[in-house]
């Protein structure tokens, strides 16, 4: 059994221990979900940032795949603490095709030995139905995220956020929320691993889902002069 499979293993496990059930249904709006993924992080010059990531995710309690998401993003610093932030996700899920576009700002401010940050976006996205007779599904959304990030050691930093994410559709309503909490461990100063849990109440239907989400993330960081 490689590496992958124990960790596979360890994650379902985990998520066994908060919900035993199976993808959330109308009597049971309870799931457990597993989010593998990886990024790599680009400094460039004046004030520039770019970010290119991949994720896979699972869901029905870890046993059935989901689908992949590429994600790239740009930052552009206006100052030390107000930054302009543009992204696309390509999404192929086992349901559909998602584009997604977001566009927004994000403030930065350290507050003691805790590194903050604040982000405001808008976010389209269009669903590309597999079936040529559907037409494309087209969601708009607000998401507003405050972070907090805290260092524990010269290896080890504690990183949460809570974010409502607000649907505009005949108004604005909320969507869900997203609470995360999770440790990261810096192999290099380039080189990192997040570990996280993200409990995530969704208010989309009729009635209410809960989903329980575990996940780990590969990131490098490298700067270009």
């Amino acid at each position: 059994m490689n590496c992958v499979s124990r960790f596979h293993i360890v994650m379902a496990l985990s998520l066994a221990g908060v919900t035993a059930q199976a993808q959330a249904t109308r009597s049971d709006p309870v799931d457990g979900q597993g989010w593998y993924g990886a990024g790599l992080e680009l400094n460039l010059p004046k004030k520039w940032g770019a970010e290119i990531s991949y994720q896979s995710r699972f869901y029905n309690d870890l046993k059935t795949y989901y689908g992949s998401y590429l994600s790239l993003s740009l930052e552009k610093g206006l100052s030390k603490s107000v930054y302009l932030l543009g992204a696309y996700r390509l999404s192929k899920l086992t349901k559909g095709t998602y584009n997604r576009f977001t566009g927004g700002v994000v403030f930065k401010r350290k507050l003691g030995d805790i590194k903050t940050d604040v982000r405001m976006i808008y976010q389209n996205q269009v669903q590309d139905f597999d079936d040529p007779a559907k037409e494309d599904d087209r969601d708009n959304f607000v998401r507003i995220r405050l972070r907090g990030r805290k260092k524990l050691s010269d290896r080890f930093d504690a990183i949460a956020s809570a974010e409502p994410i607000y649907q505009i559709a005949k108004g604005v309503q909320i969507d869900n929320y997203r609470f995360q909490a999770g440790l990261r461990y810096s192999f290099t100063k380039q080189a990192s691993l997040d570990v996280f849990y993200i409990n995530r109440p969704d208010y989309a239907k009729s009635y209410k889902r809960q989903y329980h989400i575990l996940g780990v993330a590969f990131n490098y960081e490298l700067k270009v002069d």
